[in-house]
């Protein structure tokens, strides 16, 4: 297998140049994160079929003919798990692809598990067996071994006739269209970046606190993810989840409680003043965050939902665990009971077409 290691802006605008009259791209990224709040793109892999390259971005500076590349909506862009590599390419290329077709996705509806790892389907409809060895490694060294090149080529040299094969399948099964779909809507919801006032809502066992309580963990974690941000840090390396927590809960008003409740030595000479000032300010209470439980009818949804999934998937042959996640019921019982506007995807698109004649009428 020939590749073509691009490290210099005219031969990636050469490269660019070929890549204009293609259909479809099969993409990949190698990045590190590992203690950084941003993903540090180490590699990119492109293959169109014909021409196959490795394009080093720590010696790229003129990015302008890729991302031209990226935002033809006219091109499909192939990936397999791509909701990492749209955060990479927001980050590093300020937009996201154009026309993305997501190999687990098209896969999922073809009874493959929502999780399937590209060397299983590789295996599975290719009949090729990859070497998986390169998994953990260092991308961000150079020069990059021939091992590791060797593995980054294969992420995209086989995902292209593994899509080939998938969307085939998909169109004789009828269910190519809602692939599409699911695909559009996927890249869509990751797309959406995180705002540091609803940062709250993702620590853990936040639903346990007091609407006073999460008005002080609502501006702690406001903080935590401004200043991971800035600084380029994991959000628990700056300090950990579990003790923000604490900190909404107990308000502590010295740096010694502050040390009682699981702050290092470190942590209070570089926080301790910023936290306490922000523990002494008077919070603005905050609605309590509900659970499916909370809700009085969630059994009843809860159980239909999952019944009519297993009735569609008997009927279709499409995963149950493709039709409803945990995700579409919760939106489900918000909006059901008044606390969302927008209509539950479960009730719009494919599965609209699927759910919509089962659950109305229940209602």
């Amino acid at each position: 297998m020939s590749y073509q290691f691009i490290n210099s802006d005219v031969a990636l605008k050469e490269f660019c140049t070929h890549l204009q009259i293609s259909n479809g791209l099969a993409l990949d990224t190698e990045f590190m994160r590992t203690k950084t709040f941003y993903p540090s793109l180490a590699l990119l892999q492109v293959y169109d079929g014909i021409n196959l390259a490795l394009i080093d971005p720590l010696l790229i500076e003129d990015w302008q003919p890729f991302v031209d590349i990226l935002k033809n909506n006219k091109i499909e862009k192939y990936f397999h798990a791509c909701s990492e590599d749209i955060e990479v390419f927001i980050r590093h290329f300020d937009c996201v692809p154009e026309n993305i077709l997501d190999s687990q996705i098209l896969a999922s509806f073809l009874d493959n598990p929502l999780s399937s790892g590209y060397a299983t389907l590789i295996d599975k409809y290719l009949s090729i067996k990859l070497d998986k060895s390169e998994t953990r490694t260092d991308w961000l060294q150079r020069p990059l071994t021939d091992r590791q090149c060797l593995y980054a080529a294969n992420d995209v040299l086989y995902l292209l006739p593994l899509m080939h094969k998938l969307k085939s399948l998909l169109f004789d099964n009828g269910f190519l269209n809602a692939a599409y779909e699911e695909c559009l809507n996927a890249v869509k919801r990751r797309s959406q970046s995180p705002q540091a006032d609803e940062a709250y809502l993702q620590i853990k066992n936040a639903w346990q606190l007091r609407p006073i309580q999460l008005g002080y963990l609502k501006k702690l974690a406001s903080w935590r993810f401004e200043y991971a941000k800035t600084h380029d840090m994991a959000l628990n390396f700056v300090i950990h989840q579990d003790i923000l927590w604490s900190l909404a809960r107990y308000q502590p008003k010295s740096l010694s409680e502050l040390s009682a409740l699981g702050m290092n030595g470190k942590q209070l000479r570089l926080f301790g003043d910023t936290l306490l000032s922000i523990l002494k300010k008077a919070s603005e209470p905050v609605a309590q965050i509900k659970r499916m439980t909370d809700y009085p009818d969630y059994k009843k949804w809860s159980t239909l939902i999952k019944e009519a999934a297993e009735e569609i998937s008997m009927k279709t042959g499409l995963n149950s665990e493709l039709l409803v996640s945990k995700r579409h019921i919760e939106q489900f019982l918000r909006w059901h009971n008044h606390d969302m506007t927008e209509q539950p995807e479960i009730l719009t698109g494919w599965r609209g077409k699927l759910f919509k004649r089962i659950l109305i009428k229940d209602e």
